[in-house]
């Protein structure tokens, strides 16, 4: 149906493109108004009849026949035969004994390794790596560091860049 209507549409947007909004009276010499409207009314309606059509049979409220039922003889199977064994007796086990607490080291244990002795906080390795961290003591400045490019070298730097690419981009087309 919508179909249909869409080549109503089309051929309406047709006659309206080549009438070119001249009066209906002066085209319309040989009733071809007419005909195109009877010609529309007539798919309008065959449309609207195929959709009935389409729409009775899927909308069909027929219930199906009921299905026949087969007499049949009655099954019969034979009995279950379950296969038994003989229960195997436990074997005597020892009774499980509880784990042993761990070994707690002496505080003299700590000694014997140089790793875990924290230095201490007067110590003038610590104090000084504790300012070079934190930023708060003196550090030592950075001999030969470079001072960055001020703004208008930075953007005349660039305009040299931009253009010898661009007449290396005109050399690579001239060859």
């Amino acid at each position: 149906m919508r179909f249909l209507i869409f080549n109503l549409v089309v051929v309406g947007a047709l006659f309206y493109l080549f009438a070119g909004g001249q009066t209906s009276t002066t085209l319309d010499k040989d009733g071809v108004l007419h005909k195109i409207t009877m010609a529309a009314k007539g798919t309008v309606e065959a449309g609207r009849q195929a959709t009935a059509a389409v729409m009775g049979k899927v909308m069909r409220l027929e219930a199906p026949p009921p299905p026949t039922t087969i007499a049949m003889a009655p099954i019969q199977t034979p009995p279950l035969e379950v296969a038994t064994r003989p229960v195997v007796p436990m074997l005597n086990q020892p009774a499980l004994a509880a784990p042993k607490a761990p070994a707690i080291k002496p505080d003299g244990a700590r000694a014997t390794s140089p790793n875990l002795i924290p230095p201490p906080i007067d110590d003038p390795a610590v104090a000084q790596r504790r300012a070079e961290v934190l930023a708060t003591g003196p550090v030592a400045a950075v001999n030969g560091q470079q001072d960055f490019m001020s703004p208008r070298q930075r953007r005349q730097e660039l305009h040299a860049l931009s253009e010898e690419m661009e007449l290396l981009f005109a050399s690579s087309r001239m060859q």
